[in-house]
C-alpha cells in the first residue's frame, strides 16, 4: 500500500513537472515558429504549427485581373505613379497594351489574409477554363461574326432599362471588337455593379413577379452565393421564365418577363460567339522564374502565344504576342511556387531578415550591448565593494545602512521615474548614455546577493588575512571575490539581463534611433492597423539570442550562486 501510495505521488510529481516544462517553454517555442510564418499563415485560424516557408513548393491563391481600369494598376500596395515608376519604358508600355493579362497573386492557397509574394523560385501559372482544360484563343477573328452577333443582339427587344441602356452605349466600340468585348462583360459580369449580380438581377426579377409566389420559390434560391450569376444558373433561369412566358395569364405579366427572359439571351448570344471564336489551346503551363533586383521575370516555359511577363506588388503581368486578354476573361487561373533549397532556407529566415532591415537593428544592438556590458561591470565593482562593507567591515549604522537599501527594493521605480527623470534632465544627460548606464551602477538585490556570500566566509580567515599583513582590500579581491565567484557571476547575469530588456527607461531618456537599444527598437513593428507578428517575433528572436548565449555558458555558476548565496 505504502509502495502504491510512493509511485502515485511520484507520478504527480512528473506530471506537473511535465505541465510546468510545457507552459514554460510552450510560448517560447509558439514565439520561435510564428518568427518564420507568412502573414497569411499568421492569419489563419485555427493556428497551426510549421510554416510554409519551409516548403520546396506552394499552391498560390491567385485571380485574374478581368477589367481594363486593374490591368494596369496595382492594388495592393503600390499607386499606378509608383507601379509604373518601377517599370522601364518598354514594360510601362506593355501594361497599357490589351496584350497583356494581369494575375494577382492573394498569398499560399488555404490561408487567410494576403502574403507578399516571394520574389524567388519558380512560378508554375495554369489558365483553366470552365471545363477543367486549358484555356483557348483565337489564331484568327471573324470580324463578320462579330458584326453579325452585335447586330442580332441589338435586336433583341425588350430588354430592361439597364441592358438596353449598356447595349446602346457598347455600340461605340462597333470597330474595336477586343475593347466591346471587355466592356460587354465589364458591364455584365466583372464591373463593380454587373447585371447579373447574383443578389440585385433575382431580387428586380423576384420583385417583377408579384402574386407568383411558386415562380417565386423557384428562383429565390439563386441569391445565395457570392459573385456574379454563372453559364449555368442562367441557362436554368432562362428555362423557368421560358415556361412562364407561354403559362402567362395577362400580356403585361408575359412582356414583364419576357424582358428578363431577353437579358439572359443577350448575354448567352454573344458569350456563344465569344467561346466559339476560341480554336486553339494553350499548350501548357507558363513557367517563370525570378530575376533578382528586376521587374521582369525569365519565361523558362511557356505556351507559343507567351512573349514575356513582368511583376509588381502582388501582381504578375503575362504579355501575348497579337492576342488580348479578352480572351481569357471566362477562364480562371491557378499558380503553383517551386523553390530549390537555398531558395527554401531564403525564404525560411525571410521574415528574419525583413526584421533586421525594417530598422537599424545594427545600431540597437550595439548600443544594447554596450549599455548591458557598461552597467553589469559598474554594478559588479560597486556591488561586490558594498556587499563587503556590510559583510565584513565596522562602522557606525551599517545595519540601518543596509536596511535602509533593501527597503529601496520595496519601492516601484516607476513611481520615482518623474523625480529621476528630472534629476537626469536638470543633468544635462538627457539622450547620452550617462543617463542609460550610472543610474543602474548598483542594484540592492546583487548587494544582498553577495553579501550572504561573504557572510558564508569565515571571519577567523580575514582576521588570519589581517594578522598576515593583508589590507581589507587585498583580502576582498585576492580571497573574497575568487571564493564568491558563482555568486558574482550570478548577479552579473541579472544585471546584465535586467540592462538588456529595459524598455520604459530608454523610452523616457532617449529620443533618437542611434541611442535607443533593442526593446525600444521593437515597436516598430507596431503600427496603426496593428502588429506586424512574423517579423515581431523574429525580432524578438535574435533579441534573446545573446542572454540565452550568456545563460548557457554560465548556468552552473548562476545555479550555483543561489545555493551558496543562501537564498532558498
Amino acid at each position: 500500500m505504502r509502495r502504491q501510495k510512493k509511485r502515485f505521488v511520484y507520478a504527480l510529481y512528473y506530471v506537473a513537472a511535465i505541465a510546468l516544462a510545457i507552459f514554460a517553454i510552450g510560448p517560447l517555442a509558439w514565439m520561435v515558429d510564428t518568427s518564420f510564418k507568412t502573414n497569411s499563415e499568421v492569419l489563419s485560424y485555427p493556428p497551426s504549427w510549421g510554416t510554409i516557408n519551409a516548403m520546396s513548393s506552394r499552391t498560390l491563391t491567385a485571380n485574374l485581373v478581368k477589367t481594363r481600369a486593374a490591368q494596369s494598376a496595382n492594388p495592393s500596395a503600390l499607386s499606378l505613379s509608383a507601379l509604373l515608376g518601377s517599370l522601364s519604358t518598354t514594360q510601362t508600355t506593355v501594361l497599357g497594351s490589351p496584350d497583356t493579362l494581369t494575375i494577382q497573386i492573394l498569398g499560399a492557397s488555404g490561408y487567410r489574409g494576403t502574403g507578399t509574394m516571394p520574389r524567388r523560385g519558380i512560378l508554375s501559372i495554369s489558365l483553366i477554363d470552365q471545363n477543367g482544360n486549358f484555356a483557348s484563343y483565337p489564331t484568327a477573328f471573324s470580324t463578320a461574326a462579330f458584326n453579325s452577333t452585335i447586330s442580332k443582339i441589338s435586336s433583341i427587344s425588350p430588354l430592361t432599362g439597364s441592358v438596353g441602356q449598356d447595349i446602346s452605349s457598347l455600340n461605340q466600340y462597333a470597330s474595336d471588337p477586343e475593347e466591346y468585348i471587355l466592356s460587354f462583360y465589364d458591364d455584365f459580369l466583372y464591373g463593380n455593379n454587373p447585371i447579373f449580380s447574383r443578389i440585385d438581377f433575382v431580387s428586380n426579377l423576384l420583385s417583377s413577379l408579384n402574386g407568383m409566389s411558386d415562380l417565386q420559390d423557384q428562383l429565390s434560391h439563386f441569391k445565395k452565393g457570392i459573385g456574379p450569376l454563372s453559364l449555368t444558373e442562367l441557362n436554368e433561369i432562362q428555362s423557368i421564365l421560358k415556361k412562364t412566358i407561354d403559362e402567362a395569364k395577362t400580356p403585361a405579366m408575359k412582356e414583364e418577363i419576357t424582358k428578363y427572359y431577353n437579358d439572359i439571351e443577350v448575354y448567352l448570344e454573344f458569350n456563344q460567339f465569344y467561346q466559339d471564336q476560341k480554336n486553339q489551346r494553350l499548350e501548357g503551363n507558363i513557367e517563370l522564374a525570378f530575376i533578382p533586383n528586376s521587374n521582369q521575370l525569365k519565361v523558362v516555359k511557356a505556351p507559343s502565344i507567351v512573349e514575356s511577363a513582368y511583376t509588381a506588388g502582388d501582381q504578375v503581368y503575362i504579355t501575348f504576342k497579337n492576342t488580348s486578354f479578352v480572351w481569357f476573361l471566362n477562364d480562371e487561373t491557378s499558380v503553383n511556387a517551386k523553390y530549390n533549397f537555398w531558395e527554401v532556407l531564403t525564404n525560411f529566415f525571410s521574415n528574419y531578415v525583413s526584421a533586421w532591415n525594417s530598422a537599424p537593428f545594427g545600431t540597437y544592438y550595439l548600443n544594447s550591448i554596450f549599455v548591458a556590458a557598461a552597467t553589469t561591470a559598474m554594478n559588479i565593482l560597486f556591488d561586490v565593494m558594498m556587499a563587503f562593507a556590510f559583510s565584513k567591515l565596522t562602522f557606525p549604522g551599517r545595519d540601518k545602512i543596509f536596511m535602509a537599501i533593501l527597503a529601496t527594493m520595496m519601492i516601484p521605480y516607476t513611481v520615482l521615474l518623474v523625480a529621476n527623470y528630472l534629476i537626469i534632465h536638470s543633468l544635462g544627460w538627457i539622450n547620452t548614455y550617462y543617463a542609460l548606464i550610472i543610474p543602474w551602477s548598483a542594484t540592492a538585490f546583487v548587494v544582498f546577493l553577495m553579501r550572504q556570500s561573504f557572510n558564508s566566509i569565515p571571519n577567523d580567515l580575514y582576521d588570519a588575512s589581517k594578522i598576515d599583513g593583508a589590507s581589507s582590500w587585498r583580502f576582498l579581491w585576492t580571497i573574497a571575490v575568487p571564493l564568491s565567484m558563482p555568486v558574482i557571476i550570478t548577479g552579473a547575469l541579472l544585471t546584465f539581463l535586467g540592462s538588456w530588456n529595459s524598455f520604459l527607461w530608454v523610452l523616457i531618456m532617449t529620443d533618437t534611433t542611434n541611442m535607443r537599444t533593442i526593446p525600444v527598437g521593437l515597436q516598430n513593428f507596431i503600427v496603426n492597423s496593428g502588429a506586424i507578428f512574423n517579423q515581431l517575433m523574429a525580432a524578438a528572436t535574435f533579441t534573446m539570442i545573446p542572454v540565452v548565449i550568456a545563460f548557457l555558458f554560465f548556468q552552473k555558476y548562476f545555479v550555483s550562486g543561489f545555493f551558496r548565496s543562501g537564498i532558498k
